[in-house]
């Protein structure tokens, strides 16, 4: 018999949101020369014998959903060398696909070849860890690969230990602790029923990740504006967001719009690192009534008031996790999803910046990144977020969805409006 791992709290709460989106974490870096990719699958084999998450079929069992760890994988089942004749076209299709929870590997890996330079593409399930973990975990790969060829031992000393949700609060005081823990208020609750005008579903509907890029010289004026202004990369990113939002949704100026963004609770951890590799995110919602204002200057003005309350709040992010863990712990899981999506309300519109690529943590031997990004779960209609990573001073913008190309023509130009109102606002 398979020996189980317990389903945590996260790992359910990511299963139920198969209705809203794929549940996939994916990323994307451009080397400039080949990678050892015999090497590379050995590295990734290391880290799924310390990882049994990884290596699990997930079931949804009635009563307590719990995963079974699989001995009978290989790397054929996750992991593959491939150089068709459109690398670009691979690349873009390969990366929007989904990683399926009944896998014998949660995970699924592309090195795409073109004559002197390779593409690593990764794709991870969301119920196994978030953002911040898959960042740690592609970092550890590079780590592994460049200790073996430096040594000739292979070394794995990824992080092995609990999952839960609950390590939390291990680093809080017994006074913080139990305020933390009676903070029942849902935060999903919103009036706020605005949603993103996409084309109509057609039958060319499929998965894609639609991108922008904003230059280098404009993310230093950004910079040095907000500097002035006392508003954060993130208030300018998330005012401009808005300030689009507004005019592509065609509402009035009474208006009200919430936009979440996931913010990662390592910040309560002492070291900023959870145990094990596992899910630990919170949501930052943050709400303009009246508009977005007649400039780009007085939307990110906007958000800095609204937000201004979150940042001084010590309990950021963490809102909601009781009331998910008492869902799940007095109920079998089909009553609980049930009770949880009568509850939950699932924004139709968010934000994830999952934060800076730093090109040395993904060196692997002689071959250097001069590219990279990550985008969040690909959404379903009515549902969208924008995602933003930053490498060498550029950030991607991605908006991952299953759509046409109407609604690809309706992304492309969202994420250029708000880049120009990033370019607007920094002159």
């Amino acid at each position: 018999m398979k020996k189980r791992l317990t389903a945590e709290m996260w790992d359910k709460m990511q299963f139920l949101f198969r209705n809203y989106y794929d549940r996939t974490m994916h990323s994307v870096f451009y080397y400039d020369s080949k990678i050892d990719d015999e090497l590379l699958a050995k590295i990734y084999m290391g880290i799924l014998d310390k990882t049994p998450v990884l290596r699990s079929t997930f079931h949804n069992h009635p009563i307590k959903p719990y995963w079974t760890i699989n001995e009978d994988y290989n790397v054929a089942d996750f992991f593959e060398v491939v150089s068709p004749e459109n690398a670009t076209e691979y690349i873009e299709k390969f990366v929007a696909t989904s990683v399926d929870y009944k896998a014998k590997v949660q995970m699924k890996v592309r090195i795409v070849r073109e004559e002197n330079k390779d593409t690593l593409v990764v794709l991870i399930n969301h119920m196994c860890f978030d953002g911040g973990d898959f960042k740690y975990f592609n970092t550890k790969v590079a780590e592994y690969y460049n200790k073996y060829l430096e040594t000739g031992e292979l070394v794995i000393d990824i992080k092995q230990g609990t999952r839960s949700a609950e390590q939390v609060y291990d680093d809080m005081t017994e006074e913080q602790k139990a305020h933390a823990k009676s903070l029942y208020k849902n935060i999903s609750t919103t009036k706020n029923k605005v949603v993103f005008p996409f084309a109509p579903t057609t039958k060319d509907d499929r998965p894609r990740i639609i991108r922008e890029k904003l230059s280098k010289e404009l993310f230093t004026a950004m910079r040095v504006k907000g500097k002035e202004n006392g508003a954060t990369i993130n208030d300018i990113l998330l005012g401009s967001y808005f300030h689009s939002l507004y005019k592509i949704c065609e509402v009035d100026e009474s208006a009200t719009i919430t936009v979440p963004s996931m913010i990662d609770l390592r910040r309560y951890i002492n070291g900023g690192q959870t145990k094990g590799l596992t899910n630990c995110t919170g949501f930052m919602p943050c709400t303009l009534t009246n508009g977005a204002g007649a400039t780009i200057d007085d939307t990110i003005a906007k958000v800095q008031e609204a937000l201004a309350p979150s940042k001084k709040d010590p309990y950021l992010g963490l809102y909601s996790l009781p009331l998910l863990k008492l869902a799940y712990t007095i109920l079998p899981q089909c009553i609980s999803e049930i009770a949880i999506k009568i509850g939950y309300t699932n924004p139709y519109i968010g934000m994830s910046n999952i934060g800076i690529i730093k090109a040395e943590d993904f060196k692997l031997g002689e071959a250097n990144i001069y590219d990279a990004w990550y985008s969040g779960a690909l959404k379903y209609k009515p549902y969208m977020q924008l995602a933003l990573t930053t490498f060498n001073s550029e950030i991607t913008f991605s908006i991952a969805i299953r759509g046409n190309n109407e609604d690809e023509r309706i992304f492309r130009e969202f994420l250029l409006d708000i880049i120009n109102n990033i370019k607007e606002y920094a002159k």
